[in-house]
């Protein structure tokens, strides 16, 4: 079958779609796909929930869906980087190899006409600057799921009134300094790296908090999720960079474009 896209586009960047998870967003994330293609597609970690899986199984056709897209925009010429992360650690072990015409690495340097060498890594690697302890990262789990929970039964109630979308768990990191300070302490970890590699930006995935930005003279890029705020970012022909929110219909977050700043709708 032969699919007509609304947006073909230099670059693509997707991470934490958790496939496999009951609070994975497949049916958005489906619909974001069938409408988009690039050149190149990066997906920058936990795109299948190992863990998830090894403890439920939890498979809808929605997801064998969008599993089966990836493999065969692929095969349709789409360059396709998979870097796994750490609910996929077990891909790792493949890098350097090829899955059905999908490359895995466990850290990619894409070059950008426009914005130069981007370093992509899932950002898991961050995390020990993250939690003080072992103990306080159990807790923080633990407050996610409840944090998802609520997420899932304000949206069905929003959806049973006509309303669209609206992330709970974004809201909720924008309302706590102490979210605000971690999202924060990520971010300069990144920048960090990117600074010692001597590349001109990074992109990275894992914390669930989207952002589009420079920052120390390093573009910092993280991608998001498709679990509660549903982001990708784009990288159109002209070398404009968007940060979008897709759900029912697609919300603009951020943008750059380039030799100019970042501009927040």
């Amino acid at each position: 079958m032969t699919q007509t896209f609304s947006a073909y586009h230099r670059a693509i960047w997707l991470s934490d779609l958790h496939l496999g998870e009951k609070h994975c967003k497949a049916d958005y994330l489906l619909s974001f796909l069938e409408k988009h293609d690039a050149e190149q597609l990066f997906l920058v970690g936990d795109v299948v929930d190992i863990q998830a899986l090894s403890r439920r199984h939890f498979w809808p056709e929605k997801h064998q869906q969008v599993f089966d897209l990836l493999c065969q925009r692929a095969r349709n010429g789409c360059k396709v980087i998979y870097i796994p992360g750490n609910h996929d650690i077990q891909m790792r072990q493949y890098a350097g190899g090829v899955f059905d015409t999908i490359e895995i690495h466990q850290e990619y340097i894409y070059d950008s006409p426009y914005h130069g060498r981007l370093l992509m890594l899932h950002g898991d690697v961050f995390d020990r600057q993250l939690c003080s302890s072992k103990l306080e990262a159990w807790f923080g789990d633990r407050a996610y799921d409840l944090v998802l929970f609520l997420n899932r039964i304000w949206n069905l109630s929003r959806r049973s009134f006509g309303l669209q979308y609206q992330s709970v768990a974004r809201m909720l990191k924008r309302c706590s300094s102490k979210a605000e300070r971690a999202m924060s302490r990520f971010r300069h970890a990144a920048i960090q790296r990117a600074i010692a590699d001597d590349v001109d930006g990074i992109v990275c995935g894992h914390i669930h908090f989207p952002e589009l930005r420079t920052q120390a003279d390093k573009l910092y890029i993280n991608t998001g999720d498709w679990v509660e705020n549903c982001t990708a970012v784009i990288e159109h022909m002209d070398g404009r960079l968007e940060l979008n929110h897709y759900s029912e219909a697609k919300k603009p977050l951020q943008r750059l474009v380039p030799q100019q700043a970042v501009v927040t709708s």
